[in-house]
Parts: structure tokens; C-alpha cells; sequence
């Protein structure tokens, strides 16, 4: 009876969690109108409304994600909105939407229990990476273009920086199970590299460069020479093709089209507006520096003096602007106790736990995407994704742990059967029956 109980838990919970990659690629595609909503804002509710349930239906006392760390980020900006404007879409939306990673990540946990259980979503995420492939092909190159020339809007059809954070977390999959599927962890890097070269996505680009180096399983100091030769050697190709030059160097933004990457470190290459934004937005965030001015408060404000962007493009300064020194200092708190556990898993299950790499691959990025660009919002496309990663790498520790021999146990129960020496005789094990 309890057997069956758990299973239909699972099975329910499966569903879920079988719904992030595909949602993850419906994502891609922006602008779809269902009623007041955009397709992309229905999905994230419905996640939100099922896990809310099932969480309550499963219990609270054997939750293994590291939600305590993110409590006080949470309830902060959960008090923040009696600060801002209350306005549903800047405000309260931001908030709610912000809520359904560690839902997901929690029922990650609870979910998956083993290696071979996370290696079943495998094909749904090769399937969710050759659709965004194709989106990326026909909206970037094909007879898809018309449709954000037409609106002119920053996400029409295809949204590309929100899915370049999609391969990321696909990249990070397959990378961390490079020792049991070489063949199919380098074909999958490859090809998530190369549509996010296709969407002209640099950080993005950087980050997939740089898995194979933050890698956490790969020991050999040899391995780890080669690969950096590798990629640096990879990283400057893809820096030199057409599509990254002119991301770099627009010259519609008086640039001359090519560079170099001595011009990326002296700065000269287009910033989209970021280096002259970032000041303002930190000028105006002195205004209310312990408190901030509430959460999704910085869309108007970042509107009006940088359209037709809404956002700061750095999670750590839209964090400062909403949130002031406080939430800037409990969005940290959570980044690094999560940072933390993941660390602590790898540390707990000897590395030989490809999840949990999978896990700080994906966290990693996050890290690094938040640094230019705002994450927090890239729910369906990115952080669904990576805090199921660290859900379930918190899941396969927890029971990889409890299938181990207690080592004291254990050679307690095998001094009770090994010869005893007394002198230079032996005498027979005793054996308990």
C-alpha cells in the first residue's frame, strides 16, 4: 500500500518535471497571445498552481533542497511589494513568477532518486534543443524574420538571450556525463554551442566555452591543459565568424563591423547601451539604499531612461536597485548557500555523482549570466531548469548516501567473522547464526 502511494506520488511530480524542458523550448518563441497572456506567462502560472499542490500533497519533512537559504531573499521581497506600486504586472507578477524555482526544485528532490532516474530526461532535453534549433533557424534566417521586423519588438518570435539560458542548462547535462556518454555529451555541447553562436548570444557563448574547464569530475590536470588549449582555440573561432563580430561591433552603433578581442578588454566594442545605463540606475538606486524601492520597481524607471530596454541586464544591479543593500545581501546569501550544498554533495558522494556536476555547471552559469543579463526573469527558459538540477542532485545524494555501507558497521559485523590470532595459532571464526 505504501509502495503504490509513493509510486502514484511520483508519477504525479514525474509529469511536472517532464513539462520544464518542454516548456523550456515552448519558451523560445515569444509573443504568442492567449488572451490577456502571452503563452510563455500561462506556462509558468500553471507550473506555479501544480507544484503548489503537490508539494502539500507529498509533506514538508523530508525536503532535501536547500530552501532555507533562500527564505530570507524571499520574504524580503515579499514585504517589498508593500513598497513598490502594487501594480499586478510590474509587481506582484515579478514576485509570484520568481517563486515557482524552488517549487521546482523541491519536487526535483523529492523525484529523483537516482543517476538513472535523471538520465531518463535525457531525451527531453535533446528534443527541446533540436527545437530551438529550428526556432532559431527560421526566425533568425528564415521566413520567420518578417515577424519581428513587423513588430519591432524585443522578443518576437524568436527570443533569443532567453534561449541561449536554455543551452546553457542542456550543455551543462550533457558535459557532466561526458565519462558515460562521450559521444553524446560532445555532440550535444556542439550543438548548443552552435545555435547560440547562431543567436549571436555572447555571454551565453562564453559560458558553454567555459563548462568543459569548470567541469568539477575532471581530475587530471593533463586533461583539464588539453582541454583549455581546446577551447581557447574554439572560443577564438567562434569570436572571429561574422555572426559574434557584428554582435560586438555593430556598425550601426558606430563600430566598424570587426574587432578584436584586445578591443573587448579596452572596452571598445557595443556594451547595448549597458556601460552608459549601469551608472544611472546606480544613482538613482542611493536613493533608497538599505531598502531599495521594491521589487519590480526598476522596469519603469529603466524604461524611461533606457528604451526600449526594462531591464539592467545585471541581476546584481536590478537586486540593488529593488532590493537596496538588504536584498542585495539576502540574494547573495542565497546564491552562496546553494553554492554551497552543491559543493558539499559533490564533497559527500566523491565526485562520482554526474547530477550533482550537472548541477554546478548550471549554477554556475546562472552566476555568470546574472553578471549581464537578468536571469531572475528567464523562469520557463533557464532557472526552472537549473534548481531542478540542484533539486535532484540534493535527491540522488541523499539516497546514493543511504544505499552505503555504514563503515563502522561494518567492520564491526566482519571482526565477528575474520580468524583470530593469538600467538602463531589460528582460531576458527565464530559465526552467528
Amino acid at each position: 500500500m505504501l509502495m503504490a502511494k509513493s509510486e502514484v506520488n511520483n508519477n504525479r511530480e514525474n509529469l511536472l518535471l517532464i513539462s520544464v524542458p518542454l516548456v523550456m523550448a515552448a519558451s523560445s518563441v515569444a509573443g504568442i497571445a492567449i488572451g490577456p497572456l502571452r503563452h510563455t506567462g500561462l506556462l509558468w502560472i500553471l507550473t506555479f498552481l501544480i507544484g503548489a499542490i503537490l508539494i502539500p500533497l507529498r509533506g514538508f519533512r523530508k525536503i532535501t533542497f536547500p530552501w532555507l537559504g533562500w527564505l530570507p531573499f524571499y520574504l524580503f521581497f515579499g514585504l517589498s511589494l508593500f513598497w513598490s506600486e502594487m501594480d499586478w504586472r510590474n509587481n506582484i507578477q515579478i514576485y509570484i513568477q520568481m517563486t515557482v524555482f524552488p517549487i521546482v526544485g523541491v519536487i526535483a528532490s523529492y523525484t529523483i532518486r537516482s543517476e538513472e532516474e535523471m538520465a531518463k530526461y535525457n531525451g527531453l532535453f535533446i528534443f527541446s534543443t533540436l527545437l530551438i534549433g529550428v526556432f532559431c533557424v527560421f526566425f533568425t534566417f528564415g521566413p520567420g524574420q518578417a515577424i519581428r521586423s513587423t513588430h519591432g519588438s524585443l522578443y518576437e518570435g524568436f527570443a533569443d538571450r532567453p534561449a541561449a539560458t536554455s543551452l546553457i542548462v542542456i550543455a551543462s547535462l550533457f558535459v557532466a556525463q561526458f565519462h558515460r556518454l562521450p559521444k553524446t555529451s560532445v555532440a550535444m555541447w556542439s550543438l548548443c554551442l552552435g545555435i547560440c553562436i547562431l543567436s549571436a548570444s555572447r555571454m551565453a557563448t562564453i559560458v558553454i566555452l567555459m563548462l568543459w574547464l569548470i567541469h568539477p569530475q575532471l581530475a587530471s590536470m593533463k586533461t583539464r591543459l588539453v582541454l583549455t588549449a581546446l577551447v581557447i582555440a574554439v572560443g577564438l573561432a567562434a569570436f572571429n565568424t561574422p555572426i559574434i563580430q557584428d554582435r560586438f561591433f555593430k556598425k550601426k552603433y558606430g563600430f566598424s563591423g570587426s574587432g578584436t578581442i584586445q578591443d573587448v578588454l579596452a572596452g571598445k566594442f557595443d556594451s547595448a547601451g549597458r556601460f552608459n545605463a549601469w551608472p544611472i540606475i546606480i544613482a538613482k538606486s542611493e536613493e533608497a539604499p538599505w531598502i531599495g524601492h521594491g521589487v519590480g520597481q526598476s522596469a519603469p524607471f529603466i524604461y524611461r531612461v533606457w528604451a526600449p530596454m526594462d531591464k539592467p541586464h545585471n541581476e546584481y544591479l536590478k537586486t540593488l536597485y529593488e532590493g537596496g543593500y538588504m536584498g542585495l545581501c539576502f540574494f547573495l546569501v542565497g546564491l552562496c548557500s546553494a553554492s554551497a550544498n552543491i559543493v558539499w554533495n559533490l564533497y559527500r558522494s566523491g565526485r562520482e555523482n554526474w547530477v550533482t556536476s550537472a548541477a554546478f555547471m548550471g549554477w554556475a552559469g546562472f552566476i555568470l549570466m546574472a553578471l549581464v543579463d537578468n536571469p531572475l526573469v528567464y523562469g520557463n527558459n533557464f532557472l526552472h531548469s537549473v534548481f531542478f538540477f540542484v533539486g535532484a542532485a540534493n535527491g540522488v545524494t541523499e539516497r546514493m548516501l543511504s544505499l552505503r555501507p555504514d563503515p563502522q558497521s561494518h567492520q564491526a559485523a566482519s571482526s565477528f567473522n575474520e580468524p583470530l590470532a593469538v600467538e602463531n595459532s589460528v582460531v576458527a571464526p565464530i559465526h552467528f547464526r
